[in-house]
Order: structure tokens, then sequence, then C-alpha cells
């Protein structure tokens, strides 16, 4: 959960009705937020981590104006063009390779929004920015910049500028030593041999990202009137996110946005990118979901309600705008919660199906089952890996290229996890590894989900579920696992052949593809002498992995 603190003076001023206290409180709730705590006129306001467009004052009073039906929809904003330019230099790229900017003008600043301003700055670095690992934001007072900017990186020794809240230049690294921002994000830039850097057309130090401003450019003064918002990170995705957001709460002050062309060496990106998505959803799914039978235009004023503008009815399919700040939109199943939201979940009445049966487990889960017991029996051992992994055991140590997977790109915290399995043998390899010390044969199974990407399906991946058998003895060979694979299909009443094959992971001439007509099942095969030195593992290993999910097809 994030805590937003704020005054009910402000939500009050935003929000186009009357709103009592009570009356936000209540509003919050049927909303899935919480009034946390109140003490004078100073609230806070626990939202759901997933609307990061609800972390300002603005965005919170744009949602309840929507869902009090003060307003009919959701307005976007308007962007002007301009001929800002920000350009990425290649220098960058392996450092922090991503930044977006926009331009604000007409602003009236006050103490109070320019304390509001650094509170959701610092706000949005401690949450949806992960401690400025992922997000960082900066502001600066345009009229004393010079475009076009570029965003690069340089060799520490190189950097010098004077620092927000000091009075003398430094280096990059001195800024690091000495500033007490410099010390707490000092980690970031930990092993870098060039820090990234934010500078204008006559060499003028915006920045140094992710970690201060320089005191000339980034002080924010009553008297500026016009600004430059940039942010940097790791994802391009998600600074498209946090500057909508932000160029909506500037909007809402009245300030004029104007947008920036961002020159990546991929192309040019348009910043704040204000484009609304389609999507579809159906009363029928509504009412399977969430369980209320709606007509389609009762859908659609809920749908108002949340923020989403109706653009045709057909039969009962509905279709609507999703705002640009709404990036937990994924699927219609997050489109039919916001009706359930809008309808309110304490109205919904709860009803005994119309079914007389007994609960009992699926019939996939009955075979996984009896498969798991079948292994047993042939005195294997079943173990259970981690779905989080990394390149190096999936691709590098198995001695094959990387395939398509889910990647966790580089915003984890644990460096030995950078994706999703996407096959079960390198993890299994793992135990044999933990294991050495135990005498052998080791003889192990699992049973697992891989997860690999689809872009046929919403989320842009399915899960897989798979079965692995790993022999690791002296004498083990083709012929001992292929024995492990006849007695499955044989317990399954499968009869199924192997097909002559190349595998990089695989001795070649002693590894197969497992098929069932033409269907490819799996692989099996003694494992490739290289890779076991990879593994600093010295005994053999026999290895077998199905797809049980085309098994699972076949005996339905």
């Amino acid at each position: 959960m994030v805590i937003v603190d704020t005054s009910f003076k402000k939500i009050k001023s935003l929000v186009n009705g009357k709103l009592s206290i009570k009356e936000l409180e209540e509003t919050l709730a049927d909303m899935g937020m919480e009034l946390d705590e109140i003490e004078d006129d100073e609230i806070k306001i626990e939202i759901t981590a997933e609307r990061t467009d609800l972390i300002t004052p603005e965005g919170l009073a744009r949602a309840i104006n929507c869902y009090k039906e003060y307003v009919k929809g959701y307005q976007e904003i308007k962007v002007k063009n301009s001929n800002y330019v920000h350009k990425v230099d290649s220098s960058v790229l392996k450092y922090r390779p991503y930044t977006r900017s926009f331009v604000v003008k007409n602003l009236k600043f006050t103490d109070e929004n320019i304390k509001s301003l650094m509170w959701i700055q610092e706000k949005i670095h401690d949450t949806y920015g992960r401690k400025r690992k992922k997000v960082a934001i900066g502001v600066y007072n345009l009229d004393k910049l010079n475009f076009p900017i570029t965003y690069c990186a340089k060799k520490p020794e190189e950097i010098k500028f004077i620092p927000l809240g000091m009075t003398k230049e430094l280096t990059g690294l001195k800024i690091l030593q000495q500033h007490p921002t410099g010390r707490n994000y000092a980690p970031l830039l930990e092993g870098f041999d060039k820090f990234p850097l934010q500078i204008d057309a006559k060499k003028q130090v915006l920045s140094l990202p992710p970690i201060i401003n320089s005191n000339d450019l980034g002080k924010i003064e009553k008297q500026t009137k016009n600004i430059f918002v940039e942010c940097t990170g790791t994802d391009g995705e998600s600074l498209d996110s946090i500057m909508n957001i932000l160029a909506t709460m500037f909007y809402d002050w009245g300030g004029d946005i104007y947008s920036v062309s961002i020159k990546e060496k991929e192309g040019t990106v348009i910043c704040p990118n204000i484009k609304e998505r389609k999507n579809k959803i159906t009363t029928k799914l509504i009412k399977n979901l969430i369980g209320i039978d709606l007509k389609p235009k009762e859908a659609s004023k809920l749908l108002q309600k949340m923020e989403y503008n109706v653009t045709a009815i057909k039969g009962d399919e509905i279709t609507v705008t999703i705002p640009s700040i709404r990036t937990d939109v994924w699927h219609p199943v997050d489109i039919a919660d916001d009706v359930a939201r809008a309808y309110g979940y304490n109205n919904i009445k709860p009803t005994l199906p119309n079914v007389s049966t007994v609960g009992k487990m699926l019939p996939a889960n009955i075979l996984v089952e009896d498969i798991c017991n079948f292994l047993v029996g042939l005195n294997l051992i079943e173990i259970k890996t981690f779905a989080l992994t990394n390149n190096i055991d999936q691709f590098t140590k198995m001695n094959v290229d990387e395939r398509k997977h889910i990647s966790l790109g580089k915003n984890t915290e644990d460096k030995n996890l950078s994706m999703v399995r996407c096959w079960l043998i390198p993890e299994a390899m793992k135990s044999l590894v933990a294991n050495r010390n135990r005498e052998y044969p080791q003889r192990l199974f699992e049973v697992g989900i891989v997860v690999i990407p689809d872009n046929k399906v919403g989320v842009k991946a399915k899960n897989v579920e798979k079965l692995i058998c790993l022999l690791c003895e002296d004498n083990v060979d083709f012929t001992s696992i292929k024995q492990i694979l006849d007695s499955v299909m044989g317990f399954l009443g499968i009869k199924c052949s192997i097909k002559e094959t190349e595998h990089s992971s695989f001795i070649s001439g002693r590894v197969g593809e497992v098929l069932l007509g033409n269907k490819s099942l799996g692989i099996i095969g003694e494992i490739h002498p290289q890779v076991l030195d990879n593994w600093d593992l010295k005994v053999p290993v026999a290895a077998l992995e199905l797809d049980l999910s085309e098994l699972f097809k076949i005996l339905e």
C-alpha cells in the first residue's frame, strides 16, 4: 500500500461538488482505498498499489469527481506541440538507458505547491521508483536552459557542478562522498566507470541522475513560471506512465503542457505520451465474474464512474477508452473489477449456486498426483525448484543460445534473479550441485510450471506444466533414462516414439525428441560433458523433459 499525505482543504478545492470528511471516507472505501489518518486538516489516504495515478491529490480528485458523477467520463489533458528536443547519447545506454521529459509554462507557484511538488517527487521515488532505481525525477527552471538537452555519460572526474543545497562546485565522485543525498543514493552508481548526466546546449549541468539536481538550474521558487520536467530510469514504459501522471497534475495546476521530442537510437519518442487505449467487455463476462446482471447502458454508466469513456455499445458488448494514466488496466477482468467498485461490493448480494456437487480435485491434478506416486515407486525423489532464475543458469551453463523468455528487467534486488524459467532441467541441475556431498545414485523428478512468452494472450505469456526426470550415477546412459520414459508412457497408456535430433545441452548421437505422432512432447538424452563441467558436476547425468500440458490435451 502507498500512503498519500494531503489536506482535506486541498481535496475539497479540487473536487467539483460538496464533500464532507465522512463522505470522503465512504467514497474512498467504496473505491477500494482507506482514509488512514485525520489530524486537524491533514489527512493520510491509503491507495491501492496498482493505482499509480492516485498518488497526487489531483489524480485522487479526478477519480472522486468521476465516481461521484460530478463530471461525466474522463477528460484527457491537452498537450501542445513544440520544437523542444532531448537527445539520448549512446554513451549512457549501458548505465541508465532511458529518459523522458516535457515542458510546463504559465505556472503560478506558491510555498504550498512547491512543498507538494517536492513531496510527490520523493513519494514516487520511494514507492513506484524503487528508491530511485527504477524512476528518478528532476524539475528545472526552463528559462535558464538552452535546448537541445542531452542525456549522456561522463567520467566522474569530468563532471563538475554545484549540487542542490550547496554553494561550492564538486566533481561527480565528491558529490557521492560529501553530499547527504549523494551518500544515500551512491549505491545506484556503484561499479559505474561513467555517470549519467543531463546537460543543456551550453554544457550547463542539469543533474546527475538519479542522485541530485544542479543548484543553479534545479531550484524552483515562487517567481518560477516555466519548468522543464525530466525523469530517467531503466524502463521506458515506466517513465512514460510517471510522466503522464505528472503532466496531468501540472495541467490541473493551470499550466500549459508542451511536448518534447526524445531522440533515441531507435527513433523519436514524443513525451508526454497521452494516448487513450481501447478495450471491450461484455455484460455476460461481468455477470460471470462478479455475479450482477446488468444491461449495457447500466454497465456503461458504472464504467464512466471509474474514468472510462464509452465509445460504442453493440449488443451486450461495450467498447471503452482507457485513460492514459490508468496503467493498471491490462485485461477485461480489470474493467469488470472497476464495474464492481462502481456498483459497490457491499451492494452485491451473495447467492448460493444452483448446483448440487461435491468438491474434488481437477482431473489434471489427479493425473499429476498419480504420475508423482508412480515415479516415487520407481525410486525417484521428488524436488521442487524456484520459478525465478537467471540467464546464466538457463542458457549459458546449459550450452544453449538464449531463447524468448520472460525477463525481470534490471530492477531486481537479487542479481541472481533476472528471468522466469522457460525449462526445468537447468533448475534440477542446481539440486544436483547442491547435493554433490551426498551418495549416488541420485534420481530426481519434478512436475512444475514454466512460463513461455505468447503474444496471442492478453498477458503476453502462458504457463506450461512440465515433467523432468534426472538420473545421476556412474553407469547412467541413454537406455537408463529411456526406461523411465517407457515406464511413464506405459502407465499413461500412450505410445510415443523417439526421433534422433541435435541439442547442444546433450551428447550428439545420444539425444532424441519425444514424439506423439507428429507432435513434439519433449527431449531425452545424456547431458553433454561441457554442461557437466559448467555446473562442476563429476558424475554423468541423463535427463528427460516432457510437456505435460500437451499430454493432458491428449488424455482428456
